[in-house]
């Protein structure tokens, strides 16, 4: 028996929580990548059992540099409130997590995690709020134009590495490297940006990997997306594949309306459970880790289903009780909208009818409460989900939400930025729609 159970529990990169410290508690402007690491935490923390952080034991190192990653997630009251109501967990140890291997057959170890995780000492953060924006363009010009760099290989050849001597001019030099030199020449970069850029590839595969061999599903930073594009669909997690078809549903449900306003941030959506906690802040984004944890709190019914389900079809043993699992969840959900959707008028047309011929009336209230038990018998086998929906379906309007947000948060990039997030955001979704 595995020592970890990793059953709907997820990994989120530093980089994640670094954003949100910077705005919150730094006075940094807000921008696209934080709005997606704050959608990220909210999503992660309400949806999965366990959100593991600190992959590489950083943030419990002594002599930290008070504004390295680490030393700012340590120094930070927001995350240290949510380790101590175990909302995010600091990921186990080595020897944990290699003994889990080892149980599970997995030809894998923490030290090859290490090993590519290591082969950069690069953030995918960026270093002030100025060079959000041109991060932001290089992603989108780098997935655009040449999405072959962003994979995990060598980008330039042996001969001109650093420690190796430079080729002379002139002397060919074979190997799949130097194609993606060239590639890389085309778009100006240095070999020093082609370095980079291959040590942010591994590190993006060392988590990838780790996530793989856990099970534990990876929720990416937003500017490491770009280097996992390749690989990210190897990701299956059943727990967070209803969340989306519920999320999926309601935005069908609702008037998508492209451009709201005149700024760029108008036409960047906040996704539902964002817009569930920044529409219970009020007038301050102080409130925002107390509102999350209470959202946890009120959903913890939803999340066990979750578990429940992720568990049963790991463990199936036939397709057929898989697609009896699934058939339970699209059976509650769909009967939860017709609800949703039912229009009210029919009543008056039923109380017609009952008047019409009174003898009736019994048989139709009978008729009535039989539906209405069978309604709650389907939705109810599915715990949580209607209160769930019913946080989803109430929070404000989209319009209304751009005005709260920009209450809670005055001090917002340019639009140009929100502009090229949006951009990189669709150049991502149709490399993972390939």
């Amino acid at each position: 028996m595995s020592p970890c159970n990793f059953t709907n529990q997820a990994l989120i990169q530093d980089e994640t929580l670094f954003a949100i410290c910077l705005v919150l508690e730094h006075g940094w402007p807000a921008g696209p990548t934080f709005l997606h690491a704050l959608n990220t935490l909210i999503e992660t923390v309400v949806i999965h059992d366990a959100v593991y952080f600190d992959p590489l034991h950083q943030f419990r190192r002594g002599n930290l540099s008070p504004n390295s990653i680490p030393g700012i997630l340590r120094n930070s009251d927001f995350v240290n409130l949510l380790v101590q109501e175990e909302a995010i967990r600091e990921f186990p140890m080595e020897t944990v997590v290699d003994t889990h291997f080892v149980t599970d057959g997995r030809d894998y170890t923490y030290g090859r995690f290490l090993a590519d995780a290591a082969w950069s000492t690069d953030s995918f953060a960026y270093s002030s709020p100025e060079e959000e924006a041109s991060r932001l363009e290089i992603y989108l010009e780098l997935v655009s134009r040449a999405p072959r760099l962003l994979q995990p290989e060598r980008l330039l050849p042996p001969s001109i590495r650093p420690g190796s001597e430079q080729v002379e001019s002139g002397l060919m030099v074979g190997g799949r490297e130097i194609l993606l030199m060239m590639l890389g020449r085309s778009l100006s970069l240095s070999n020093d940006d082609l370095l980079t850029i291959e040590g942010m590839n591994f590190r993006a595969k060392a988590f990838l990997d780790l996530g793989r061999n856990t099970g534990l599903h990876l929720h990416p930073f937003y500017l490491a997306l770009p280097h996992q594009i390749g690989a990210i669909h190897q990701n299956n997690s059943k727990a967070l594949e209803l969340f989306h078809k519920l999320q999926d549903k309601l935005n069908s449900m609702q008037d998508q309306e492209e451009g709201v306003g005149e700024s760029g941030f108008g036409r960047v959506p906040i996704p539902p459970l964002a817009e569930v906690v920044l529409g219970r802040c009020k007038d301050s984004k102080d409130a925002i880790p107390l509102e999350l944890l209470d959202l946890r709190n009120v959903h913890r019914g939803l999340r066990e289903y979750l578990t429940d389900y992720e568990q049963r079809w790991n463990s199936a043993p036939t397709k057929r009780e898989q697609w009896k699992l699934r058939v339970e969840f699209d059976s509650a959900l769909k009967q939860l909208l017709e609800k949703e959707t039912r229009q009210s008028t029919r009543v008056i047309y039923m109380l017609w009818d009952i008047l019409k011929e009174p003898t009736k009336i019994l048989q139709a209230l009978g008729d009535k409460v039989t539906k209405r038990g069978r309604e709650r018998y389907i939705v109810g086998r599915v715990k949580g989900l209607h209160d769930f929906w019913d946080d989803l379906s109430n929070s404000p309007p989209s319009n209304i939400m751009r005005t709260q947000f920009n209450r809670l948060f005055p001090k917002r990039s340019e639009d140009k930025t929100w502009e090229s997030g949006r951009k990189l955001a669709e150049a991502v979704n149709a490399g993972l729609s390939l």
